[in-house]
């Protein structure tokens, strides 16, 4: 197996034998740092506390990585890390190889203590490279789909220590045929997924004990398989591994047309549309469980419910929900809207006020099929559908009571289904009945069920929320010294309440500067005699956004060659000083000379005569710049030294 090749081989490159390479190994740092960049691929978290699989594509491999450091970093991102090197790497590695691995100078991927340490989190049996840094991570935002066919390859993988169980090409083939039936539905048959492409099966080097990425990469190197938009890998594994290595596992893409492997332990069609799902960007489908409330506060400093728990797979009326072999229902609202599956105008979106909105049922397919509401005054936003027990949805698995449901999201999940009669566990009632009524925990959005038959359902909506308003107590202010080159930055100013973020916008004699939007700014020559403001922006979620401007910063023409002195210095000769070149060009200038940096009075034209008094001091000039308009600038001349 390639991994098992690439050990030994990486390593005895870089391992010491002789007596003295062993000493110096003694004396290397035990810390250090390989830097990885590449696209971050993610699992779903499936319980809180729960492990989320994680590794950085470098080319076509997964490197396998774990820590913290991640927790906020989406799947699908572009991102620089900094790995640990494991210590087996470490202990026999030259010293020489880790002189540019210490924290503030990590060794590359392509060195030989990167290369070494790359194939040791990708081998059977060892930990994921520890994560200590996130150096940058690129903004990830959700997408909607092109128009495509998604192709698969299949390859039958038997996990180390596991009894194969054959899978047939035609097996295979009507597993994905349901799928893609599945998807073609969800989409307006804008998704499709081919025929599988079957590769050759193997006994994989890894079990079910070891990091899934491995797995993955290892089916990568084997079927030769492109990480390339619309395209996904399946690993059909052994019934048996559904509870080692999962009824089914697969990688988060960022939008329907990203690529994704998985894993599937059933030739069943649901367990692979659910995984199919995850690639094309669609997280769980989960359930707010609650003792007395049906809606609760998501606490960002804790990345946490408040009082509350959200149930894993606790939506059953929804594919990305639980699995079961002969149940594919409907795609809940809120990612079918969010990514493009269904469109803009199944939803209507309300602002503040009362409004009656009639629903189709989802699975219908036509007409207004969700009501979309924002929660001004938490920034929460809330789905309300309607869900019957008809055309997908006749086949409720966990028999969840079908009827009107309130929805909203987590940072960590697709869907968060909310129960109007919370009772702290589990239960079937999720629907909102006739007569009934749904409240947000700001009590500010109120959802109620007035009728519902077999095709639609009547519902009215209260949303009397509002943003708050931010009142700026001092205005920001702009410090340090004001010339070209010489860099400023800007204060937030105070603020009330508090905001959580900041935006800044430079602007010059109030026109905004291009790309000038951080606290610090450096003039340029296109500031020179201009006057340089810079605008503060307070956020916070709940607040309407405010900016305030601090009081201008007036920054000097700029002399871009300065000043000079022209002449023979020696007593009774004439000096002449020149103005040299500024920007904007001057319409006058003023001169004041010095002997030995004390003004000689009387002496502000631009030529002086050199005396006895002169002889072995310091000429200079100081040169002042006016323009009507502009910020007056001033530059001095070189100090020439008088003959005695």
């Amino acid at each position: 197996m390639r991994a098992r090749h690439l050990i030994p081989a990486v390593l005895t490159a870089c391992l010491v034998v002789t007596t003295a390479a062993t000493a110096q190994a003694e004396d290397a740092p035990t810390d250090a740092r390989v830097r990885i960049t590449g696209e971050l691929v993610r699992t779903s978290v499936e319980h809180r506390g729960d492990q989320q699989w994680s590794a950085v594509r470098v080319g076509n491999q997964l490197v396998p990585v774990a820590g913290v450091a991640l927790d906020q970093t989406p799947a699908h991102a572009t991102v620089t890390i900094d790995v640990k090197a494991p210590q087996s790497v470490v202990a026999d590695a030259h010293r020489a190889d880790l002189r540019d691995a210490s924290d503030s100078t990590p060794a590359t991927t392509s060195s030989t203590l990167g290369a070494a340490s790359t194939a040791v989190a990708t081998a059977p049996g060892t930990s994921p490279l520890e994560v200590t840094r996130v150096v940058a991570a690129d903004e990830v935002r959700v997408a909607t789909y092109a128009p495509a066919t998604r192709r698969i390859t299949y390859v039958e993988v038997t996990p180390r220590g596991m009894t194969r169980e054959a899978v047939t090409e035609t097996s295979a083939t009507q597993q994905v045929a349901r799928t893609d039936s599945y998807w073609r539905e969800q989409s307006r048959s804008e998704l499709r997924i081919a025929a599988p492409a079957m590769a050759t099966r193997y006994t994989s080097a890894f079990s079910c004990a070891d990091d899934p990425m491995k797995l993955w990469n290892e089916a990568i190197a084997r079927t030769g398989w492109q990480w390339r938009d619309n395209r996904s890998l399946v690993l059909k594994l052994p019934s048996a591994a559904s509870t080692r290595c999962g009824y089914g596992l697969g990688s988060l893409g960022d939008n329907p047309n990203s690529p994704g492997v998985l894993h599937v332990a059933d030739t069943a069609a649901p367990v692979l549309a659910h995984e199919l799902g995850h690639n094309m960007a669609f997280d769980h489908a989960n359930r707010l469980v609650c003792t007395d409330r049906a809606d609760a506060q998501y606490d960002t400093r804790t990345d946490w419910w408040t009082t509350c728990d959200e149930a894993e797979y606790g939506d059953s009326l929804d594919i990305m929900g639980p699995s079961f072999p002969t149940t594919m229902p409907m795609l809940s609202t809120p990612q079918a809207l969010r990514h493009g599956l269904l469109p803009p105008a199944a939803a209507v979106r309300l602002g503040s006020g009362t409004t009656q909105v009639t629903l189709a049922a989802l699975s219908g397919g036509a007409g207004t099929r969700a009501a979309v509401i924002s929660n001004l005054s938490t920034g929460v936003t809330y789905w309300v559908e309607y869900r019957t027990p008809t055309g997908r949805d006749a086949n409720n698995p966990s028999r969840q009571d079908a009827g009107v449901r309130v929805l909203r999201t987590s940072p960590w999940s697709g869907s968060v289904l909310l129960d109007p009669t919370p009772t702290g566990t589990l239960d079937n009632q999720t629907a909102l009945g006739v007569g009934q009524t749904f409240a947000s925990h700001d009590g500010r959005v109120k959802v109620t069920t007035e009728s519902a038959d077999a095709s639609s359902a009547v519902v009215r909506i209260v949303n009397t929320s509002r943003r708050g308003a931010f009142t700026s107590t001092k205005a920001p202010t702009i410090t340090g010294t004001r010339g070209v080159g010489k860099t400023l930055t800007a204060t937030k100013g105070a603020w009330s309440p508090t905001p959580t973020t900041y935006t800044y916008r430079w602007k010059r004699n109030g026109a905004s500067i291009s790309g000038a939007t951080k606290p610090t700014y450096t003039p340029t020559s296109a500031d020179a005699g201009r006057t340089l403001t810079v605008s503060v922006a307070a956020h916070r979620t709940g607040y309407v956004s405010k900016a305030v401007s601090s009081a201008g910063a007036g920054i000097p023409i700029y002399a871009t060659n300065r000043p000079y002195l022209k002449g023979t210095f020696r007593s009774g000769q004439t000096i002449t000083v020149r103005a040299g070149a500024w920007t904007p060009r001057p319409s006058s200038y003023s001169y004041r000379w010095y002997r030995d940096n004390i003004a000689i009075t009387g002496k502000t034209g631009t030529t002086y005569t050199l005396t006895s008094r002169d002889k072995g001091t310091r000429i200079h000039v100081h040169v002042t710049a006016r323009r009507s308009g502009y910020v007056t600038g001033a530059a001095i001349t070189l100090r020439s030294t008088v003959a005695r």
